[in-house]
Order: C-alpha cells, then sequence, then structure tokens
C-alpha cells in the first residue's frame, strides 16, 4: 500500500511539473518568392500609426501623399516600415525573456531510490526505499543582482532600438532632402539643354540660310554635349538616391514617390548656438548615452552577482526512507560546497573586465560626439558663408550674361564669349544648389548627432518615450 502512495505520489510530481510546459510548433520561413514580389505597403495603415506614434525622438505626423512626400514623412514611414528595424526590435523580446528568465528559482530536485534484497536468506529481508527533495538556496543571494542586470539590460535595448530608429529616420530624412535637392539640380540642367537644343536647331536652319556660320554652330553644338553628359550624370545620381531612399521606406525597387523640400534654397536656417552648448545638449538628452549608461549599470549588477557567487553553495532537502528491516525514517539535510578551489575568481575578472571596457566605450562616445558635433557646426557655418559668396557671383555673371546676350543680337559680342560667360552661369547656378544641398545635408547629420528633430536657436527637450 505504502508502496503504491509513493509510485502515485512521483507519478503526480512528474505531471505537475510538465503541465505549464510549452509544446513545439514549427515555424515556416516565408517564401523567397513572394517577398521579392511585395509590392507597395498599406499606406492607410501606415498613415493611421503615423498619428499614433509614441516615440522619444519623433512626434505624431499626418501623412499625405497627395502633395508628395517630405523629409518628415519620410523619416515616421521608415520607422514603421523599415524591413531592417523588425528584425532590430526582435531583440527586445530576448532581453525581456532574460528578465523574466532572472527571476525564476531553480527547480527542486526529486531523488527517489529503491534497493532491492538479493541472496539469501533474504525472507526477513525487505525492500530499501528512500525519497529525497532538495532545493538550492545559491539563486536567492544573487537573484536581487540578476534582476537588476537584466532590468537595466532591457531597458538599455530599449533605448538602443529607439536610437536605431532614430538613425534609419534620420538616414530617410537625408536621402529625401538628397533627392530633392538632385532633382532640383536636374531641372536647372535641363532647361539649359532645353535652350541648347533651341539654339543649336535654330542655328543650323540659319547656316542652311546662310545667315549663321559653322563656328556659331560648333559653339553651341559644344555646349549642348557638355550639358547633356552632364544631365546624364544627374539622372543616374538622383536615380541611385531615389533607390536608397525606397529601401529605407520599405517600399519596392520601383516605387516612383514625388518628393517635395519646403525651404528648399536654405533660407532661413536659424543661427547655430555655440558648439559647447551644443555638446552639452547632445550628452544628456541622446538615447544611445543613455543605453550606455543603463548598460554600465547592469554590468554594475553582474560584477556584483559574480562577487556574491563566490560564497558556497547551499541546499537544503528533505528525506524520507526505510531501510532493510522495515524501519522508517525523516530528516533533512543541509549540502554545503566548500570554495576552497574555485571562488568565480574567473567570472569575477571578466565581469571587472567588461566593467572596464563599457567604461571606456562611454568615454569614447562622448569624445566622438563632440568632435562630430565640432565638425558638422563648423561646416555648417562654412557652408552659410560660401552659399551667400556664391549667390553673389551667380547674379553678377546673370546680369553680364544679359548684357552679352543683348551684344550678341547687336553683333557686338561674339557667341563664343557669350556661350563661355552662359557656361560659367550654369555652373555657378549648379554650385550654389550643391551647397544648399551640402548645408541642408549637414543640417540633417547635426540633428542625428543631436538627438533633436528639430534644429532651432533653443534645442527643445527630448520627450520622453511611452510604453516600451
Amino acid at each position: 500500500m505504502k508502496r503504491n502512495m509513493a509510485r502515485t505520489a512521483i507519478v503526480a510530481a512528474v505531471c505537475l511539473s510538465m503541465a505549464g510546459c510549452a509544446t513545439y510548433r514549427p515555424e515556416e520561413l516565408p517564401a523567397a518568392e513572394k517577398l521579392v514580389q511585395r509590392g507597395m505597403p498599406d499606406m492607410t495603415r501606415i498613415a493611421v500609426e503615423a498619428k499614433r506614434l509614441h516615440h522619444p525622438l519623433l512626434a505624431p505626423i499626418a501623412i499625405n501623399l497627395g502633395d508628395g512626400i517630405s523629409p518628415g514623412e519620410a523619416a515616421v514611414i521608415a520607422v514603421l516600415n523599415n524591413p531592417g528595424l523588425r528584425a532590430v526590435r526582435d531583440a527586445r523580446g530576448e532581453a525581456a525573456a532574460q528578465l523574466v528568465a532572472a527571476g525564476l528559482l531553480p527547480n527542486p530536485v526529486l531523488t527517489p531510490e529503491l534497493d532491492r534484497a538479493k541472496g539469501t536468506p533474504v525472507e526477513a529481508v525487505r525492500n530499501q526505499y528512500s525519497v529525497s527533495l532538495e532545493q538550492s538556496l545559491n539563486t536567492l543571494i544573487t537573484r536581487g543582482a540578476k534582476r537588476a542586470a537584466a532590468k537595466a539590460e532591457l531597458g538599455s535595448v530599449d533605448l538602443g532600438i529607439a536610437w536605431q530608429e532614430w538613425q534609419v529616420a534620420q538616414a530617410a530624412r537625408l536621402e529625401t532632402i538628397r533627392v530633392a535637392m538632385l532633382t532640383r539640380r536636374l531641372a536647372i540642367i535641363r532647361r539649359e539643354l532645353a535652350f541648347e537644343q533651341e539654339t543649336v536647331a535654330a542655328l543650323e536652319r540659319a547656316m542652311r540660310a546662310g545667315d549663321a556660320t559653322a563656328v556659331d554652330v560648333g559653339v553651341h553644338r559644344s555646349a549642348l554635349e557638355d550639358v547633356r553628359q552632364r544631365a546624364g550624370d544627374m539622372e543616374r545620381a538622383v536615380a541611385r538616391s531615389r533607390s536608397r531612399l525606397n529601401q529605407l521606406l520599405g517600399l519596392p525597387p520601383e516605387a516612383t514617390l514625388k518628393v517635395v523640400l519646403p525651404a528648399a534654397d536654405g533660407a532661413g536656417l536659424p543661427d547655430l548656438p555655440a558648439t559647447p552648448v551644443l555638446v552639452a545638449r547632445a550628452v544628456t538628452t541622446r538615447l544611445d548615452i543613455k543605453a550606455l549608461e543603463l548598460g554600465y549599470r547592469a554590468q554594475e549588477a553582474r560584477v556584483r552577482r559574480a562577487i556574491l557567487a563566490q560564497f558556497p553553495s547551499i541546499s537544503i532537502g528533505i528525506v524520507r526512507q526505510r531501510n532493510e528491516t522495515g524501519v522508517q525514517f525523516l530528516g533533512g539535510f543541509v549540502s554545503l560546497g566548500l570554495p576552497i578551489f574555485d571562488r568565480n575568481q574567473g567570472q569575477i575578472a571578466l565581469e571587472r573586465a567588461t566593467r572596464t571596457r563599457l567604461r571606456h566605450e562611454y568615454e569614447a562616445r562622448i569624445a566622438q560626439i563632440r568632435s562630430n558635433i565640432a565638425a558638422l557646426a563648423s561646416a555648417d557655418r562654412l557652408l552659410a558663408g560660401q552659399i551667400a559668396q556664391a549667390r553673389s557671383g551667380a547674379a553678377s555673371l546673370a546680369k553680364i550674361e544679359s548684357a552679352e546676350q543683348h551684344g550678341v543680337e547687336t553683333g557686338d559680342v561674339s557667341r563664343l564669349a557669350w556661350q563661355d560667360v552662359r557656361s560659367s552661369l550654369l555652373g555657378m547656378r549648379l554650385k550654389v544648389a550643391a551647397l544648399v544641398q551640402a548645408r541642408l545635408e549637414a543640417r540633417a547629420a547635426l540633428e542625428t548627432a543631436l538627438g533633436s528633430e528639430r534644429l532651432t536657436g533653443a534645442i527643445a527637450p527630448v520627450r520622453q518615450r511611452r510604453g516600451p
């Protein structure tokens, strides 16, 4: 009867322990053919999610692609639809699972044992059995430090994900600016190309009528080919930039969204605060810095856990047994590991070395931020001066070109001289557009480095993230 009860207790314990176990379900990879053929995303869904966006660095936005996509809209769409960010966000599930694991206690150990008597005589000898239940207490000693490390690590992962989302958003913002400005430069070239094509056609007709010389036609034909070469180079640059933008937004390669850029002339940009002010603001608001701080806090907890783990391992348990004479016993025991040879020295040294590395990485990141912001702020101020000079030069050339065009019509200026000035004017206009593009891109890069969505004279404080 007692033997049956023991067996029943063991079976019940096994069944109880298996009741909450997870089950295995295979998940196949999606077919590569379907992924390759994926078309435009559901923009209605993205527009709804954009209005509900909760992000520490990006504000909710109303998306309307009817009038084209702006840099701000591109940034939010990239965060919501970029395929690479989905894998990045999966890291949070891993960190959350580690936090759950950090709070779990080790399973108790149930050890049944049965010894049958052999040999003769055995009539007066009974089978001997014992059942013990053991629980380790070491996890209780290190549980607090383990949970603190896992909690800080989860916070670090959250901030790291948000920072990577910000990087992708800013890359999309930058690429939108680039597409818009390259398209603007292409429009300048195409206007000149159309003019040269009309001029060459008119001069060829005039040459056949005897009213123009081959030299006149040759001058404009040479200018036409030069402008055509520039147009081809710029078209390829626009195509490359648009391809990168589609990739960042998670759009199919053939998508051709119209890109709009407010203040495309670069006017109205606010003056930057002093570089030390920008650096001081960046180190207090950048999410990657906060993530590094939490990561260091997690490592501090791991060092503490490793030190606590050097204490002797302790297990307690109870034992019920019956010997060969039928006498039954009920008692307990304590198991104590003696830290004679292994006092967790290796793990303690490893965790301390990792802590030192993280501290140096933190210091290096601060130094990198200071250097990057100083370089970008200096470039912005330099570009502002160069744009002013280039615009002044373009305005002067425009007056000269207009006067020489009038001189060509009256016969006082040669077409070669006029075309030289006109080519220089085209180059100056393209230079102004290129400098404006460079300054807008530098401002976007500076926003990225500062961790601020809008770069103004007084940098707005970072919004706190709501939700995980």
